[in-house]
């Protein structure tokens, strides 16, 4: 399953132009460390007679040993050595669907685990993305009720929740139904806008145990669905709303009406969840630690694994040694540290590199790390990949050369 660029990322995307020295988009799918320890040192120069390693001006560019189908960059900046494991990207145009409604959902554990089940990648209780779609549900406040004290009980059995003015005026049939025996585990008041019983997982399924909907008991309001999916059909479309609805207990059409967009997505030549970004990083560590490039400790590489994900790379997000807001200093992610500085613009230029043929070695054959645990998805010899970053002057003036 491909990836989604996150909606504000996409946006920022479509209308910022090219600025040299920003961050790219490409950052989200690649891990970086500076080594600017001090004590921390580097012999480069052994990279010179290293076999199948690319430089391009002051930068070091090969295959990773973790596989393959990745590649690193190694350079020295102002502020330190930096290692950096890269997924492969490029733009590619896709097609854009996006579509919007209003339907009565009430979001309950059940339901999060039947999506779950079904495949859809859950974020918080609010984003819901499978096989190319995300849906995201948000709340329409009711205008009945702002607080609990706007709300009271009404009919017979005091059955129902509903606005105090109202309350008293309700009546229903005096016939007690074994159900009402949940409503002890709730409460009557104010729940997004609307006089309700409160839903709580306890309640809910008392509710189910008697045969009783909590949709039809608890009032939560109109939920605002909006949909958005890349290179899927209308029918396509349609078909995972009604399942994803359906999760929820509501069976009906929504009658979709999509607005359509030819937009231009980055997408990485690997899955990201399908290669580990630690691994990944560490296998590069080790290589260099093993032919004297890099002299680091083993504590402080595995202070740096630890903290190490895809999306750490970059201005704002490379991993280095600063200082923390507590005053003390450690391995952590840049946009963590004590006031950082962070820059606040992007670049959608993906600069494009031949890599060589084989993993990077030292010597007559080649070695691979112990620990490299690489997917074996080698790409044809001579593949075009694009490092995310530009690099100090070097790589921008590369870049301007081929822009």
């Amino acid at each position: 399953m491909r990836r989604l660029v996150p909606f504000v990322l996409l946006f920022m995307l479509l209308i910022v132009p090219l600025v040299k020295a920003c961050m790219t988009p490409a950052d989200a799918y690649a891990v970086e460390v500076v080594l600017n320890k001090p004590g921390i040192e580097s012999e480069l120069r052994r990279l010179e007679i290293a076999h199948n390693v690319l430089k391009e001006d002051s930068t070091f560019i090969f295959r990773s040993h973790y596989d393959e189908g990745l590649y690193v960059m190694v350079w020295n900046a102002s502020d330190g050595l930096h290692v950096r494991v890269q997924i492969p990207v490029e733009w590619r145009e896709v097609n854009v669907s996006l579509a919007s409604f209003n339907t009565s959902l009430v979001i309950t554990k059940d339901a999060l685990e039947k999506l779950k089940a079904e495949g859809w990648k859950i974020t918080g209780e609010d984003t819901f993305k499978r096989e190319g779609i995300t849906i995201r549900v948000s709340s329409v406040p009711g205008k009945q009720c702002t607080s609990d004290s706007d709300c009271a009980t009404g009919g017979c059995s005091g059955e129902v929740c509903a606005p105090k003015e109202e309350a008293g005026k309700i009546v229903t049939p005096c016939v007690y139904k074994p159900w009402y025996d949940c409503l002890s585990l709730t409460s009557c008041g104010c729940v997004n806008g609307l006089c309700s019983w409160k839903p709580n997982p306890t309640f809910e399924s008392c509710l189910r145990e008697h045969g009783v909907e909590p949709s039809s008991v608890i009032r939560t309001g109109n939920a605002r669905v909006e949909v958005m999916a890349i290179d899927k059909s209308p029918g396509e479309i349609t078909a995972a709303v009604k399942d994803f609805l359906g999760a929820f207990g509501v069976s009906c059409d929504p009658g979709l009406s999509f607005v359509e967009n030819r937009v231009r997505e980055l997408s990485p030549a690997v899955e990201p969840s399908k290669v580990n970004a630690s691994e990944a990083l560490k296998a590069e560590l080790e290589w260099l630690r093993e032919f004297g490039i890099v002299k680091v400790g083993e504590d402080d590489v595995d202070a740096i694994l630890r903290v190490a994900q895809w999306g750490r790379a970059g201005i704002n997000s490379k991993i280095g040694w600063y200082e923390t807001k507590n005053g003390s200093y450690a391995w952590i992610p840049y946009s963590r540290s004590k006031n950082p500085q962070l820059v606040k613009c992007f670049s959608r230029q993906v600069p494009e590199n031949e890599l060589p043929n084989g993993t990077a070695y030292i010597g007559s054959t080649p070695t691979t790390p112990p620990s490299s645990t690489g997917t074996g998805g080698s790409p044809e010899p001579g593949g075009v990949c694009g490092p995310g970053l530009v690099v100090g002057l070097a790589l921008v003036s590369l870049l301007l050369r081929r822009g």
